[in-house]
Formats: structure tokens, sequence, C-alpha cells
């Protein structure tokens, strides 16, 4: 899962990016000049009971790839300067965080959003325009090329959405016309996180940034208030020294947690977890998937010889203790292929290749 981090210049994308990486590596993104990537562990206390509980020879976690400096936004005469595709050396990541200015007292963060936006709605109609004259000169030279008048029907759908300002996210489509859209990779139709980077005062007060959250709750984003700064601050102290500080702020747990746990819900994935005497794994799946859908994900000899999953709920795994526990008192579930899987499910895959 990939998330690119967006924002005008100097609203704090880089000192997030850093803060969310916390140690982990960071490198240079082939092909885009100035854009580095990391990858990060989602924060999962359920992933952390397994691994304490079986000590096995490997973790592994899910994780997130965050994505900074590939959205160039530039600065001319005070006001920021979009490309014809500013977005262009991300365009194929799954989410966006939008990092904006809430500390400077220089920049209107609700502006600053709908500057942005504004930007994502008119780079996903220039490239539907585009594709729909295409698609008439096609449907002018074959009268029956049905494919192409199904996508010429919903594009111009599209564009009448896109034109009256609403984001493909807030658009009702169907199974069907999600996937035909989903080669296009418009970036309306990403689900989107923006960051209210305040300073330290104001965090401290508790005082939110009213107006631009409820601008977000009726654009369909999520919303995250904090200080990227004493985020960063966070990530350079001592496992012994980081409770007492958070304790100081005021502050429950970092926030760049919560940016990493709401791009993972905005994405619709759920976790399933396996184990042996050799690893542990917290394995990512779109919410409604099945049984067999978790077995191709781990393998596909699974999905191809699935017989059936064994599987424990996570609130029987706390309640029992261990999966051992859960067996001998005949809490496992057997099911067939087309079990939905929950989010937190412990899973055993029976396959015969």
């Amino acid at each position: 899962m990939k998330v690119g981090i967006i924002g005008l210049p100097q609203s704090g994308k880089t000192t997030l990016f850093r803060a969310l990486l916390h140690g982990a590596h960071e490198g240079a993104v082939p092909g885009v000049a100035g854009a580095h990537h990391g990858t990060i562990a989602v924060p999962d206390s359920r992933f952390d009971y397994l691994v304490n509980l079986y000590h096995p020879k490997k973790a592994t976690p899910a994780t997130v790839e965050f994505i900074d400096g590939a959205a160039h936004i530039s600065t001319e005469r005070h006001k920021p300067a979009f490309g014809t595709d500013f977005f262009q050396g991300i365009r194929q990541v799954d989410a966006l965080v939008h990092v904006i200015d809430a500390f400077s007292g220089t920049v209107d963060p609700l502006q600053a959003a709908r500057r942005v936006d504004e930007e994502l709605l008119l780079a996903d109609l220039m490239m539907v325009e585009g594709r729909i004259e295409r698609l008439e000169k096609t449907l002018r030279a074959r009268k029956d090329a049905l494919p192409e008048r199904a996508e010429h029907e919903l594009l111009v759908q599209v564009k009448q959405l896109l034109e009256g300002e609403t984001p493909l996210r807030l658009a009702s489509l169907t199974p069907d016309q999600e996937k035909m859209l989903r080669s296009f990779n418009f970036m309306t139709l990403k689900p989107i996180v923006v960051v209210a980077n305040v300073d330290e005062a104001r965090l401290q007060s508790g005082e939110q940034v009213s107006e631009l959250e409820a601008y977000c709750r009726e654009q369909g984003e999520r919303f995250v208030q904090l200080c990227a700064e004493i985020e960063w601050e966070i990530t350079q102290l001592s496992p012994e020294e980081e409770p007492e500080f958070l304790q100081a702020m005021g502050i429950e747990e970092p926030a760049r947690l919560r940016v990493v746990h709401e791009v993972y819900d905005a994405l619709g994935y759920i976790t399933f977890f396996t184990f042996n005497e050799n690893e542990v794994r917290a394995w990512t799946l779109p919410r409604g998937s099945t049984a067999l859908d978790a077995a191709g994900r781990i393998h596909s000899d699974m999905a191809r010889g699935f017989i059936r999953a064994e599987v424990l709920s996570w609130a029987q795994m706390e309640q029992y203790g261990s999966w051992e526990n859960a067996k001998h008192a005949g809490a496992i579930r057997l099911e067939h292929k087309e079990y939905v899987v929950q989010d937190g499910d412990v899973i055993f895959v029976r396959f015969k290749v």
C-alpha cells in the first residue's frame, strides 16, 4: 500500500514524513527528482501480542509505504504554482495525506485545502475530457463498439460530477463502474487524510481547526490535527523518555500513529493474522474479502488447493489467551471459502495441491 504526502510549500510535509518513518530506511523514488519513500510498520497491539506469545523466528507486520516530494508545487509571486500534472510522480499511489499549514498564521488553512482539491479536480477533468474525445472518434468510426460506448456513457457522468466540483470519492458508483474507472488512477477517487499541522501552543490548548475539519467531512476526507515538529521531536526520544514527554504535552499517543490508522481505514483494509514457529505475520485484505482471498494472499497454492480455513476471532483469542487454549475449548471454527474474513481473525488454511 502506497501513500503520497502532498501539500503547499512549507506546510511541514517533510517533517511529518520523517516523523512517520521514525528510523525506517529512506530511499529515493526512481525517476522522480527530489522524491523519497520509506516503508513503516502499521502499529497493531494484536500483532505485538502474538509475537510476544509465540516468539517466532520472524515477525512480519503489515506495512505502509509513504512517498514525499513527488508532487511538485512551486511558489511564484507568493502564490502556489501547479504544473499541468503536478501529481504525475504519485498518480499510482493508493491514498494521499494532505498536509496543511495551520501554524504560521500566514496561510488560510481552509483556502489551502480548497486550492489543492481544485487542482485534483482539474487534473481528473483534463484526463476525462481527453479520453472522451478519443472515445468519440472510435464511436464515429465503429457503431458496434459496445465496450467503448459503455465507457463513454460513464465518463460523461464523471465529467458532469467533476464540473460540478464533486470529487469522485463522493459519487455513488457500482462495483462495475469502480472497476471500469480503476485504470485511470483518478486523484479525486483516492482516499485523502488531511493533516492540520498546528503549532505547539494550539496543540496544548486543544483548540481545533474547526472550519477545516467541517470542510473535510463535506469532501469525504479524513482529518487529523497534530504538530509535525512535536511528532518529529518525539521520535528522537528514547523509549524511557517518550511517555514522560507525552504526559507533559498532554498527548495520549503520538498523533503520527493516528495518521497511519486513518490511511489504513480509509483504504478499506482489514488485518488478519497467521502464525507458526517460524513466523507471525499480519496480512492486509480489502474489507469484504473471503477466506479464499485470504488463502491466495498467503500463497497461490493455498487458494488453488483450498480445503477449509480454521478461524479464531480476535475477541476469542483475547478470551482464551492462545490458539491452543481456544482449540481445547472447541472455539476454533471451520469455515469454507465463501466465509467473509473479519478484522483481527487468526487463520490457519488447510489445503492440498
